[in-house]
């Protein structure tokens, strides 16, 4: 096999490793070092997704490497795409927000180190491949929700940090079931020595990776993370973090022969987690008045939106796969930018009440509008790229009709507490137009949800 085959994987991780150290090394505390360190983490994960998109371009896919440890497929491509772009995003709003930090480099180091895990797992074709990318990926969020070292962010990191240790021993006993059921460490496999065991298996690591997307009912650590720690470290936790979760639970389901046995249970478990996450998520965010606790709770619902595709994975693949990408792509350019907005705002207007977002539309109307068109893609208006995700997503579960129906009846729903945070930023209030990285990402992102919103369609072409 051609050495020019490993390039897609062997050029972003050798820069990325380079990088995630070379930070650590060149910030000295002068704002000279600091703009090179932010300067060089912008180049190498921009280096990085143009990468990627060539390497997509020039067909470099479904073939293995590293000895059938890795396996360069659309999915894996597709997802380490969105895994960068969001980064991008999140990274744009850290740029004067994180300047007087002390950690500051730390944080650059470890965002390219939790990018670096979600890639490896995304072309993963084996299970040790997961372990290690979920160790890598997973510690680095426990420490960037806690690098603002502020007394909340450090509470609400300890509690993600317990409950993830939680999460990981279900994930291990979950792997180790699937190992004896299968007979391999491969995630490819075509027989089965214990069906009845790997479904427990399956169970196990739903739980964990459950678990790390906030789904109901194990969504326990994310309002606290998302509401006390430092605004741009859950701008990058709350969107990239969640392909910690998405990824390895896509590759599980998604590569093995299933059996009859294991679709069934597969169906069941998701849709009813799905439902769960949808109800649940809008019922608490309806109750919320603080904008932050409101993202908080709809971002289970969504999660929710996203288990639909995952019910039906095994039934339909190509087409729920297509569902899941368009729409976790679609969350996580809206998830990074509306927390940027939120940090941006807590600046501007000293809260992230909704009498905080008053005269947004009259004093800085770039902003308003940027944001008004990233909650509008949560919420799935066309042609914004939530409504392609959605509607991907729904396609998908044709064959559960009642699923379908619950999901289109708690995206109207949603409506009801996306709608009043629009509504407020037209009311009389005092908002100025204040310039900062916050504000720019907010931008970027809805112009990238404008953009591939555009381009959607194309998403289903590429899956045949």
């Amino acid at each position: 096999m051609s050495y020019l085959l490993y390039l897609p994987v062997a050029i972003p991780s050798l820069v990325i490793l380079f990088s995630s150290l070379a930070v650590l090394f060149i910030d000295k505390g002068r704002e000279e070092d600091y703009r090179l360190a932010y300067g060089l983490t912008s180049a190498t994960v921009i280096v990085t997704l143009a990468v990627l998109i060539a390497s997509l371009s020039l067909r470099l896919y479904n073939y293995s490497i590293f000895s059938g440890s890795l396996y360069l497929d659309l999915p894996g491509y597709l997802l380490s795409i969105a895994t960068f772009a969001g980064t991008i995003v999140a990274l744009t709003g850290l740029t004067g927000h994180m300047r007087d930090w002390k950690t500051r480099s730390s944080m650059l180091s470890l965002i390219m180190l939790t990018d670096l895990g979600v890639l490896y797992m995304s072309f993963s074709y084996d299970v040790l491949v997961i372990l290690m990318g979920w160790a890598i990926s997973s510690a680095a969020t426990y420490a960037i929700t806690m690098l603002r070292k502020d007394r909340k962010s450090v509470d609400a990191g300890i509690k993600y940090l317990i409950l993830g240790l939680v999460s990981s021993s279900f994930m291990i006993l979950g792997f180790a079931a699937y190992v004896v059921s299968t007979g391999t460490l491969s995630l490819n496999f075509s027989s089965l020595s214990y069906p009845d065991l790997l479904v427990l298996g399956l169970a196990l690591l739903s739980i964990s990776f459950l678990f790390k997307i906030g789904a109901f009912p194990f969504q326990g650590w994310l309002p606290d993370v998302y509401t006390m720690a430092d605004r741009g470290s859950v701008s990058f936790v709350s969107s990239v973090g969640k392909l910690i979760g998405i990824v390895p639970l896509l590759k599980v389901l998604t590569l093995g022969d299933p059996s009859g046995v294991e679709k069934v249970a597969v169906i069941a478990l998701f849709s009813v987690v799905s439902v769960l996450s949808m109800v649940v998520g809008n019922i608490v965010a309806f109750s919320r008045s603080d904008v932050a606790a409101i993202l908080s709770f709809s971002s289970i619902a969504q999660m929710g939106f996203i288990l639909v595709g995952f019910s039906v994975i095994q039934v339909d693949p190509t087409l729920a796969e297509a569902g899941i990408f368009t729409q976790i792509l679609a969350y996580v350019i809206a998830q990074a930018g509306l927390f940027n907005f939120l940090g941006h705002l807590e600046k501007v207007s000293g809260t992230t009440n909704l009498e905080g977002l008053r005269g947004l539309a009259k004093g800085d109307r770039g902003l308003a509008a940027s944001s008004i068109i990233l909650v509008l893609s949560l919420l799935g208006i066309p042609p914004i790229l939530g409504f392609w995700g959605k509607l991907f997503l729904f396609e998908s579960a044709y064959t559960l009709p009642w699923l379908i129906v619950i999901a289109v009846l708690n995206s109207a729903a949603s409506a009801g507490y996306y709608i009043p945070i629009i509504r407020e930023m037209f009311r009389d209030g005092s908002v100025k137009l204040v310039r900062s990285g916050e504000r720019d990402s907010v931008i970027m992102a809805s112009v990238l949800s404008i953009v591939v919103g555009i381009l959607a369609p194309l998403i289903l072409v590429m899956f045949g």
